[in-house]
């Protein structure tokens, strides 16, 4: 039996994933702190590993005997990359949470060398990066002549501490769009599009995305941008804080972000994240600026999280995932977080005027 490590373990989303998946597969849990990891392992009747990934030869040995590993430690813009050149050197399968857009560029930048390694690397298996490019690519399939895309999320309604401190840590003067086939930046809050998530008309604005990155090789659009609902007060401090950002850097914000994250709640509230909700909007527009819409309605971002990676992991433990770094939309079809159980497609929209 093929054996699988999730790094992270002790986290909110890494606890209930190894809580999805103990008794199905062979599963080690590891993170840093061992009296945490046995805490959370032995009433799962599942083995621990501890080990920093600071250190690379404890990494290389905690990876011994594993053949896929589920990375859940973030934030990830400092994690990920220690964990993927463990995983190189010793021809382990990667997948991770993240969706932070520039270490999802830099992972897809190596893929020759995960080719060469003859491993899979998934990242972004988590709700937004891997639902985004299902909707992404189900619309040019629906409609091959499409020529821009814009992608709409409804206002997150629960929200852990680990995406606070995620949020704070990429935040920028600048927000990543694709145009004309290139990734180009634009002024933090300065770009909005109105999409109908189901209650009428409401204004979003262009955030970060990670699907900015992968939606360009996955569907061949040369022009996409993805949009967050807010509120209009929060998108004015948005803004502001775009402007603030431009003029004295981000480290400032960066440090206040930071500041909030350690006193935000640990876990979000499960009975209002039981509950929550994302709708997400895709507007394609043809050669004649004439618009079709799909949308997508998926659990809350920890539940889907955790079926999407759960069952992203199956599919990579049973050989069922290209070699190099790829989407899970374009490793298993625009209908994997349908599949997963983490979403259900919405009847799509007539075309009309842009």
């Amino acid at each position: 039996m093929s054996r699988a490590l999730l790094y992270g373990a002790t986290g909110y989303t890494g606890r209930a994933i190894a809580q999805t998946l103990a008794g199905e597969m062979d599963l080690v849990l590891a993170g840093r702190n061992p009296e945490a990891l046995r805490a959370v392992a032995e009433p799962l009747g599942l083995s621990w590993r501890a080990f920093p990934l600071e250190d690379a030869e404890a990494l290389r040995s905690g990876l011994a005997g594993i053949d896929a590993v589920l990375h859940c430690a973030g934030p990830f813009a400092a994690t990920a990359m220690p964990m993927f050149d463990a995983c190189l050197a010793s021809g382990t399968h990667y997948l991770d949470l993240g969706g932070e857009w520039r270490v999802i560029e830099a992972l897809f930048a190596r893929d020759a060398e995960a080719r060469a390694a003859g491993i899979a690397v998934l990242p972004g298996a988590a709700l937004t990066p891997a639902a985004m490019d299902c909707l992404l690519l189900a619309a040019v399939e629906r409609w091959p002549d499409t020529r821009a895309l814009k992608l709409g999320v409804s206002a997150a309604e629960v929200v852990s501490r680990g995406s606070v401190a995620t949020m704070a840590g990429s935040a920028d003067a600048g927000t990543v769009i694709r145009h004309g086939g290139a990734l180009t930046m634009v002024p933090t809050g300065s770009l909005t599009a109105m999409f109908d998530f189901g209650a009428g008309p409401c204004e979003a604005v262009a955030t970060d995305w990670a699907s900015v990155v992968t939606g360009g090789a996955l569907t061949g659009v040369p022009d996409i941008s993805l949009y967050s609902a807010m509120h209009w007060s929060m998108r004015a401090g948005y803004r502001a804080s775009g402007l603030g950002m431009a003029l004295a850097g981000p480290g400032l914000f960066r440090m206040a972000g930071a500041a909030v994250a350690r006193v935000w709640p640990e876990r979000p509230d499960e009975a209002r994240r039981e509950q929550a909700r994302f709708t997400m909007v895709v507007q394609a527009y043809d050669p004649w600026r004439r618009v079709r819409r799909l949308a997508m309605e998926t659990l809350d971002g920890y539940g889907a999280s955790v079926w999407i990676a759960s069952e992203a992991l199956r599919r990579v433990l049973a050989g069922g995932a290209p070699t190099g770094v790829s989407s899970l939309a374009a490793a298993f079809g625009s209908r994997f977080a349908v599949e997963a159980g983490a979403a259900r497609f919405l009847t799509e929209d007539r075309s009309t005027a842009a």
